[in-house]
């Protein structure tokens, strides 16, 4: 096993980029932390990992939307472990129309997106800056750029995340703990999103990224300190473009494309429920 005495936090981690972030922490040699919802075989993952990487790996599974399990989960780590980086890579979205979301969807993005995320990182931040060198990454999305309409909660979750992060790495500049935010574009990480980025346009294809390749670069960028990343050329590009352009057009275009991917997603429900 590792000599190192460090771990580090990954909240989300059992599939999608959380699992690539904690597969790229433990060939890095990084001890793990690994929190995810119950019945995602987390438990599973950590062996494979420890067994793989030689590194010590804890995991946990509890649902960070309930601030009591949020407060439980710091208090366990602050008792069992020395923390020198938080990836509060956790996090909830989708297409609706807003009238047609329950408030029970609207209510787990804004407490998964924001508040796990807020208090998590004030309960662990003390044993942060005892550190001689720790990091906290926020992911966030080219979504936190732009409003966009039939996401509206899920975009504004990712700005306010985008301005927390970086207000924050400027309230801590003379401590040892640096600040990063990661703005990906597209990922496939699960089949469900593999089938709407297919219905979307070539262009929008252009920028569709593997989970490992944004999790190899942002931990890469995080380690040499960068503040804000963005992975993939085509991203950094349409997040250059979203600055450039007006609010109404960037609602415009977000209208069209999410308008289409609502309908074609109707449209495979209701083919699916005539399906036997």
């Amino acid at each position: 096993m590792t000599k190192k005495k460090f771990y580090t936090l990954i909240t989300g981690a059992s599939t999608g980029l959380g699992k690539q972030f904690a597969l790229e922490c433990a060939r890095r040699s990084m001890n793990l932390i690994l929190i995810s919802l119950p019945d995602e075989k987390l438990e599973e993952l950590c062996i494979a990992i420890t067994k793989t990487y030689q590194v010590q790996v804890s995991f946990r599974e509890t649902d960070l939307t309930d601030r009591i399990s949020v407060e439980n989960t710091a208090g366990w780590i602050n008792e069992n472990f020395q923390v020198n980086m938080i990836i509060n890579n956790a996090g909830a979205g989708g297409s609706r129309i807003f009238t047609d979301s329950s408030i029970d969807y609207l209510d787990n993005i804004i407490q998964l997106n924001i508040s796990a995320m807020v208090m998590l990182t004030r309960l662990l931040l003390p044993q942060l800056k005892t550190r001689p060198r720790a990091y906290i990454l926020n992911v966030s999305s080219l979504a936190a750029f732009s409003p966009v309409p039939y996401k509206t909660v899920y975009p504004a979750s990712k700005a306010f995340i985008q301005n927390f992060s970086l207000g924050l790495n400027a309230e801590l500049s003379n401590t040892c703990v640096n600040v990063s935010v990661l703005n990906p574009g597209p990922i496939l990480t699960n089949p469900d999103v593999s089938k709407r980025i297919d219905g979307q346009s070539h262009y929008v294809k252009l920028s569709v990224m593997k989970p490992e390749t944004v999790a190899c670069i942002a931990i890469r960028k995080m380690l040499k300190g960068k503040t804000v990343i963005i992975p993939g050329f085509m991203n950094r590009f349409n997040a250059f473009f979203i600055r450039l352009v007006p609010v109404g057009f960037k609602i415009l275009v977000g209208t069209i494309i999410f308008k289409r991917e609502l309908k074609k997603r109707q449209g495979r429900q209701v083919h699916e429920s005539h399906s036997y």
